[in-house]
Formats: structure tokens, sequence, C-alpha cells
């Protein structure tokens, strides 16, 4: 999986003299020479709106716009889709096997560090530089995209080190460790963002807030964030078809003889390995192809994914007819996967990074972890399920807090929440939620299910940072970590 290159030239220079990690949109500005631009010359107030447009970039392209994207590569160690990859070290992954020295750990590592590592040298120089930061819409900004950069890192990576390129740290630190450093970042956010009178960066950090506070545990607070967040918010993360580097990349993935993503069994609304499954899709959150097909290793059966409720392209269709167990099922038609009833990802498909829904989700599941508020998590569990063309339900304890997972899972499919979902359930102790046992596709040895949860720090950070000791065995995941 090849890492492609964004018009970021103002984001790729500042990283090189700032904190970052040692291996580490409206408008993209694009020149004809970037190298002729010094890192030196870019404290510089003219060139403030570049940098921040460099920090939106390399943001769009680790939502959706890269290979190794949220919605794509880390959904691999969960149960939410299946890889046809061609690539010995991604079908690995792809059965939770993972080893620090192959190319998965340095390539998600290292994107993710980007976001963080030029998201504060660019606070660094609007703090400096800008006439007013503390009303300034690019420090809110900034400070949000930073926040959800510790964000993805926490529920990625196993462990991170952060410290400046001359004065490396061994210091690692754990997944709560680093998310406990998106906080401050979110605040900032929605302090600066209301005085800028910009309120959906205000319900963007909020949204953010109630994300960390979740995985925190610090559930009080994850309810008063969500709370702040109005009514039909959304916050879109927007792409391209105008070039390739703008583009979002998971078109490349369902589309040609080469189509590399399917459903896994587990969101699959049918039996794997059946065709033609038509009457079971009733729930237009996680529609997909009708027919698998076999894409780029000839072996793993894939049925396509059609956009679901965080992409731009949602229809609220189902393929499912309509019926007297769905009356309201639409019984669509796919056509070619681009111009039927259902849609496939198109370069232009913009992405949710953060809406009311998701807010909710924090919300009633801090409630349930709190006790005590079955009748409004009840209330909400069914109006999800109604979206998702189910009847209501009456329950508690375990088997409500099940269901409210149930719908989550559908409400932010592939949305970059799945594995940070299953690391914090197992790690509080609500249950290992994990694919184990055979792989889906018996043609790749091992075919098994690994133990690992997380992304190491890839070979390149120990080898160039002294103070850090090299995990003894490559392929067991660091222990204590989930």
């Amino acid at each position: 999986m090849g890492h492609r290159k964004i018009a970021r030239w103002a984001g790729l220079l500042a990283v090189a003299s700032m904190m970052m990690p040692l291996s580490a949109c409206n408008e993209i500005l694009e020149v004809d020479n970037p190298e002729s631009i010094g890192v030196n010359e870019l404290d510089d107030p003219a060139l403030l709106d570049a940098q921040v447009a460099g920090v939106r970039a390399v943001f769009a392209e680790q939502m959706s716009g890269d290979e190794e994207a949220m919605t794509q590569a880390q959904a691999f160690l969960t149960d939410e889709q299946l890889t046809g990859l061609n690539w010995e070290d991604w079908q690995r992954y792809n059965q939770r096997i993972v080893n620090y020295t192959e190319g998965p750990s340095f390539q998600m590592w290292a994107n993710l560090a980007e976001i963080v590592a030029l998201g504060e040298q660019t606070l660094d120089r609007l703090d400096n530089l800008a006439p007013n930061p503390g009303s300034d819409r690019r420090v809110a900004l900034v400070s949000a995209l930073t926040g959800y950069g510790y964000v993805f890192v926490a529920e990625t990576i196993c462990q991170a080190v952060f410290s400046e390129p001359d004065d490396p740290s061994g210091n690692l630190l754990g997944p709560l460790q680093v998310m406990a450093l998106a906080i401050p970042h979110f605040q900032r956010a929605v302090t600066v963002g209301a005085a800028a009178s910009a309120a959906n960066l205000v319900g963007l950090a909020n949204v953010g807030l109630a994300r960390a506070y979740l995985t925190l545990g610090d559930f009080a607070n994850a309810i008063s964030s969500a709370s702040q967040v109005t009514p039909g918010f959304q916050f879109w993360i927007e792409y391209s078809d105008a070039s390739d580097d703008l583009d979002n990349n998971l078109f490349n993935e369902v589309h040609g003889s080469n189509h590399t993503i399917g459903m896994s069994p587990w969101f699959l609304q049918g039996t794997y390995g059946d065709q033609d499954i038509i009457d079971t899709q009733t729930d237009p959150r996680i529609q997909h192809s009708s027919r698998f097909t076999t894409g780029h290793d000839q072996s793993t059966k894939l049925y396509k994914p059609y956009q679901g409720l965080r992409f731009s392209g949602y229809t609220g269709n189902t393929i499912a007819p309509s019926s007297a167990a769905c009356p309201n099922c639409t019984g669509a038609n796919e056509g070619n996967g681009d111009n039927g009833d259902v849609i496939l990802f198109q370069r232009a498909t913009n992405v949710l990074l953060a809406d009311q829904v998701e807010a909710l989700h924090h919300m009633n599941e801090a409630m349930m972890r709190q006790g005590g508020n079955d009748a409004a998590v009840n209330a909400f569990v069914n109006d999800r399920r109604a979206v998702g063309n189910e009847a209501a339900v009456t329950l508690t304890g375990d088997a409500l807090f099940a269901e409210l997972r149930r719908q989550r899972g559908r409400d932010l499919f592939m949305g970059g929440f799945r594995l940070g979902d299953l690391r914090r359930w197992k790690r509080d102790g609500v249950g290992d939620f994990f694919p184990s046992g055979a792989h889906p596709n018996p043609e790749r040895p091992p075919a098994t299910y690994g133990p690992w949860t997380c992304i190491p720090m890839p070979l390149e950070e120990y080898e160039g940072n002294p103070n850090l000791d090299k995990p003894v065995n490559p392929l067991d995941p660091p222990a204590g970590i989930i």
C-alpha cells in the first residue's frame, strides 16, 4: 500500500522543525517549486493560511484520502472489513497478526503522527504570528484537528512517543495517556471557537471531547460535552474528483477488477459465501453488494459496501423490498454501483468527522456505564432501531448495553471508530468483541485470528531513538496494552 502525496507543501516543510515523532479542505495551496521555500521562511504571517491548509490536507488524507486511512486500514484489525489485498503483510494484519518490522506499522504510525506534529507546529506559529489568536477561527480549527490527531493515535497505536527531533524521549505513552493529550486541544477549540463565533468548530470540539472523555472513563464530562452539541450538527471532511491527490481513496478500493475491501461476516446482512443476498438487507446503514466477487487476491469473497450514514452519498435505501416485516424497505436497484439507488464510494464522497448522532452515542454509552438511565437509553436505542427498519424493544442491563453497542456499530460503520470502540470495551472489561477463531478466507495462511488489538510503533522509530528498547519478539503485543 503506497503513501499517496497530497498538495500540502507548507505542511511538509513545517514538520521538519517541530515537535514530532522521529519517523514521522476547501482550498489546498499548490506551488510549482515548494523546495524553494525554507523552513525559517514559514515564520511569516502571510503564510499562516497556507500552513493551516497543510493541516487540513494531511488530516483529510488520513481520514479517507489514503489507503492507510481511518475509514479503511484501521478497520482491518476489527470485525468491520475484510481485505482482498494480495500483500502478505496486510493479509496478516486483517487476521490480527501484526509485526512492527513490516510496512503497515510504519505507514499507519507515520500518517497519524504527521497530523499531531503538523498541528502542534502550526498552533505554535499561529500563537506567535496571528494578531488575535484568542479569537482566531484558524486557531480553533487547528486545535480541534490536532485533538483528533491525538484521538486517532490513542485509538489506533499501542504506544507512542512525542518529542523534539534533537531531544528524543524514551517516555512511552499508553493509549489513555495519549488520549488525555487531546483534551486541552478540544477545550481550547471550544473557547476560541466561541470567541470567533464559529459554532461549527465549537460543535466539532465538543464531539471530540465527548469521544475522549468516554475513552478515559470520565462519564460525567462525556455527557456534559455531548449535550452541548446542537441537533442536526455535522462536520464533513471534503474530497474532490478534480485530482487523484484530493479524492476519497475508498473509490479505488471498491472499483475495478482489483477491488480490495468487503463487508465482514459480522456486519454482512446475510450468510457469508451466499450469492444474491437481497431480502435480509433491511438496514440501510450497512448495505452491500448482493453478490460477492473476488478482487486483488482472487480468493477473498468481497461484498462491496455501499455508502452508510457517515458518507455524503448515503441514500437511506435498502436492497430488500418492502414487506410485511419491513414496510419501509425500498427494494433498491443496485445498478452498476455508481448509478443505482445505493451508491459505492465515489472520488468526491465526503466523510463525517463528527455529528450529533455520534455525540448521542457517546452520551448514551456514558449514561449506560453510570447506571440508572435505562429508560433514556431505551428511547435512544429505539430511535436508532427505527433508522434500521427495526421494531422497538424494551431492554435492561446487559441486553440494553449490547443493543446500544450494536446500533453504534451500524450508525458509525466505516467512520473510523470501530478499533477504538473494541479496544475500549475490552480494556474496560465490557467484553472482548474482536474477531477470533478461523478467518473467513481459509486460503490465506494461517487463516486464524491472532491476538493484536492495536498497531505498534514501527522499527524505524526504535532505530531512530536511542532511548527506546526494541520489543524482544516482534510478534508479541506490548504487555498490558489494549
